[in-house]
């Protein structure tokens, strides 16, 4: 395996856990909406269902593989890269 598939293979593991949390921060957003007093120190039910929306955002993203930021990290080499520097 390549150094940039496994970098690709991070970012989807990486997404599959931020999906994850998203779950559990949607989760915790229709507890509190049902049941406002399930945990009286807790936040509003607002702040964790756009947390857990964000959050699913940016994981389906990630998921997707990112192709943006693994070319960002990986980049090909130009014809002009691959010429020597001239001092």
């Amino acid at each position: 395996m390549k150094p940039k598939e496994a970098f690709g293979v991070a970012v989807r593991i990486i997404g599959l856990l931020v999906t994850l949390a998203s779950v559990a921060y949607l989760l915790s957003a229709i507890i509190l909406a049902i049941n406002p007093h399930y945990r009286p120190d807790a936040h509003p039910a607002v702040q964790y269902l756009i947390s857990g929306l964000v959050l699913l955002i940016c994981g389906l993203y990630l998921l997707s593989g990112a192709s943006h930021i693994v070319r960002f990290a990986y980049r090909e080499k130009t014809p002009l890269d691959s010429r020597p520097r001239q001092i």
